[in-house]
């Protein structure tokens, strides 16, 4: 089977962590890293193991695509366009980490099940991983919703290592709750949702907690129980350390809420920066499924 030739936009922490799942992974090829400082540790980590470093950030993005399949962005919601509008008219697919809201929003394991994310029967070249809550949230919220009836509103809460949180993370909160919530709007099919994030500076650094509330008229408790243990398993798959930590229960007359927590893997990043973990490995999964047509798991 031929590799995926692929290069990563953003060589912060993000961009630095998929480099080394890439690099140890068999069915990628990781033909260039492109940064915007000649002195960015991410560069320099990845000398003599990446064949092509650049520092010139999309002037060199044209000419880069030549050589690849397609990229991931692991830069701002701000820059994110520029790199689509290169990577568009070269006739490249892009895996967005960014919440810029430009691509398609996609959750690996709600393909299929999820109506807005079923890209089996339309060509999708962005895609967006929209953030980390929405990928550690959503698959949850769904679980919870299909087996919620007259949802009122959908509130999604997830508490992050403020140390996991870098300057771009921070720079895009407004974007961050947009498209979180616009996400689980769609994965729940609910007129209202709220998204909030909060960035925990406790020391030793907190793992990544995510909890979704639903507010609606009845619940099958149990039946949500069954399929959020079903959708964490599958997950696991690729996110080893996503794991509930409060099962689906009422938590007051008319609320139905549970809480995951991801622990990260430690290609680069610690294990509390599961938030990035998840993203990342959201990412790779998506890049694998689209190689296949998303006719494979």
């Amino acid at each position: 089977m031929n590799r995926i030739r692929v290069g990563i936009i953003g060589t912060g922490n993000i961009g630095t962590d998929l480099g080394e799942r890439l690099l140890r992974n068999s069915q990628f090829e990781l033909v260039a890293m492109i940064g915007r400082r000649p002195d960015s540790p991410g560069l320099k980590r990845f000398m003599g193991r990446v064949p092509v470093l650049s520092s010139n950030g999309a002037k060199d993005l044209r000419e880069t695509a030549k050589l690849i399949d397609g990229f991931f962005d692991a830069t701002s919601a701000d820059d994110s366009p520029l790199h689509w509008k290169i990577l568009q008219e070269a006739g490249k697919w892009l895996v967005d980490l960014t919440p810029s809201g430009i691509g398609t929003p996609l959750v690996p394991e709600l393909v299929g099940l999820v109506e807005d994310m079923n890209t089996q029967k339309q060509t999708v070249s962005n895609y967006s991983m929209v953030t980390c809550g929405g990928q550690s949230g959503a698959p949850l919220a769904y679980a919870l919703a299909k087996n919620s009836f007259a949802i009122k509103n959908v509130e999604i809460s997830s508490s992050i290592a403020a140390r996991s949180a870098g300057p771009a993370t921070r720079n895009n909160i407004d974007k961050y709750i947009e498209t979180t919530e616009n996400l689980i709007s769609n994965v729940c099919k609910a007129k209202e949702s709220k998204a909030i994030l909060v960035l925990n500076p406790a020391e030793p650094p907190v793992m990544m907690r995510t909890t979704i509330t639903i507010l609606a008229e009845d619940y099958d408790v149990s039946r949500a129980r069954f399929e959020v243990a079903q959708i964490v398993d599958s997950i696991r798959r690729y996110v080893p350390g996503y794991e509930v930590v409060v099962n689906p229960h009422i938590q007051e007359s008319g609320v139905l809420s549970a809480t995951v927590k991801v622990t990260g893997a430690g290609y680069f990043l610690p294990s509390y920066a599961g938030n990035l973990d998840i993203i990342n490995a959201a990412a790779v999964q998506t890049a694998i499924r689209h190689s296949h047509g998303f006719d494979e798991r």
